[in-house]
């Protein structure tokens, strides 16, 4: 087995790493890493993706049986995904062998062990807090290595190994996971009440949060967001040397102030411990967006970047996919696609959406992310959407849910609850029937978002070829 301590390259052209949920987003980077290094890789899953396409082009084979036949012992490590479950028959037969086992956090804390590491932890903005780093990083040669569970294409994917002494990752809190990391800095974007189908109550989230706090703190550093009332809760308790930024903490480390939200980006003085450094500009849009940008600015600087460089990669960074990206504008409709599946974060992109198009009508398609989540947020959820012009909810997206979840509540509950407080809300099960919809009732300047942790984003890219047409239709006419 490799040696997880080594000081220099990560060796593991003499491994056969076989991956069971590969393409879940955290362990499809982790695999395609792991082959970065030499790895033979091979992995398994129960429904082809287009994420399977882009791991066979980079040699790794998925399949989709998940019977255990293709294991033997001269596998090396087999990596589990979190939502794997104990009697899953890979993982079984994997025991049954006498296999090295690891479940992805399992191994994600041994990886970061041979690097400095950053660990970006958070209810919310892992993705993009841990994706502006390693650009920052990257565009200022310093090679880091990274690990982020969503597509960033100014880095050409989610992994890579890099020659660097940085590993940055994000941190999950669902089942505790992050307390695997011992990380160099610890980052907290946010304390938020989610996954309460593991955790108890905002206590128990929080207690989680405290001992990721005080992991980082034995030889590290945290960097906190001083504006969230829960981690302000979290860094009082944990008692570690900490970094703080914030927009309205005025005593914040790191400082944005003049924030000026413009259509296509928002600008905003940097100020560390009380003084002006410059005026600094990000392409993403969003109060949320700022504070994302914040924790970055607050990581890059503490690991000895300068200023002058932040600024100017902070400026070129793009986004990542499906948070808040534009995928087409079809007969002048922006389609947007975007992750938020949580209330707080639902509040946040339609916030967001607003302040670029500030004047046009959004069409909104929500699907909604676990039956547990959904029943147990619902009046939240509801709530979340009070700002939208009209929503389109599609059935749940099922998720880690038992069949005692599945009947406990629908989609339209969600539905008649937005109704209820008075929103405009259709439930519309079929993406077909939905398809339809939109694309009949759209016309040039309307904006449609479309919002979802599960296989909505299908939706998004359909429509837009259906749009282009009755544009045509129309300029024909």
């Amino acid at each position: 087995m490799v040696n997880w301590q080594k000081p220099k390259k990560l060796d593991l052209s003499k491994e056969h790493w076989h991956f069971v949920g590969i393409l879940g987003t955290g362990m499809r980077s982790m695999a395609t890493y792991a082959a970065e290094c030499g790895a033979h890789v091979t992995g398994s899953d129960l429904q082809p993706t287009p994420a399977a396409d882009r791991l066979s082009r980079q040699g790794i084979v998925v399949n989709f049986e998940q019977e255990g036949r293709t294991l033997d012992r001269s596998t090396d490590l087999v990596v589990v995904s979190q939502a794997i479950a104990d009697d899953n028959p890979e993982l079984l037969r994997a025991r049954k062998l006498g296999l090295e086992v690891l479940r992805y956090p399992e191994l994600l804390g041994l990886l970061m062990d041979s690097k400095k590491g950053i660990a970006v932890a958070g209810t919310h903005g892992k993705s993009t807090t841990s994706s502006i780093i390693a650009f920052l990083m990257h565009r200022a040669g310093l090679d880091p290595s990274y690990l982020i569970g969503a597509e960033v294409p100014q880095l050409d994917g989610g992994s890579h190994y890099g020659k660097g002494d940085y590993l940055v990752a994000e941190a999950c809190e669902y089942r505790r996971s992050f307390l695997c990391l011992s990380p160099h800095i610890g980052v907290i974007t946010n304390v938020d009440a989610d996954h309460l189908d593991y955790y108890y109550d905002m206590w128990d989230i929080q207690e989680a949060f405290t001992d990721f706090a005080r992991a980082a703190g034995e030889e590290g550093f945290l960097v906190a967001n001083a504006d969230d009332a829960n981690t302000r809760a979290v860094v009082e308790e944990a008692e570690v040397p900490t970094i703080t930024y914030g927009i309205d903490a005025k005593k914040a480390t790191y400082r944005a102030e003049r924030l000026w939200r413009a259509k296509v980006h928002s600008n905003f003085d940097l100020c560390h411990n009380g003084k002006k450094v410059d005026r600094f500009s990000t392409r993403l849009y969003g109060t949320h967006n700022v504070q994302n940008a914040l924790a970055a600015i607050a990581v890059c600087r503490e690991a000895g970047m300068d200023f002058g460089d932040i600024k100017e990669g902070l400026a070129e960074f793009e986004g990542v996919a499906r948070r808040l990206e534009l995928i087409g504008s079809p007969w002048g409709v922006p389609i947007l696609s975007d992750y938020a599946h949580h209330p707080e974060e639902i509040k946040a992109s339609i916030a967001a959406t607003h302040q670029r198009f500030p004047n046009e009508r959004v069409f909104i398609i929500f699907q909604p992310h676990q039956y547990s989540r959904t029943r147990k947020m619902l009046p939240e959820l509801a709530e979340a959407f009070r700002t939208a012009w009209v929503t389109y909810v599609c059935d749940i997206y099922a998720a880690r849910d038992s069949r005692e979840d599945e009947r406990s509540v629908s989609a339209l509950d969600l539905v008649r609850q937005m109704n209820h407080i008075g929103l405009l809300a259709h439930y519309v099960p079929e993406f077909r029937d939905l398809e339809k919809i939109i694309v009949g009732d759209v016309i040039p300047d309307d904006v449609v978002l479309v919002m979802g942790a599960g296989s909505v984003w299908q939706l998004a890219h359909n429509i837009i070829p259906q749009i282009e047409e009755k544009g045509r239709r129309q300029l024909a006419a």
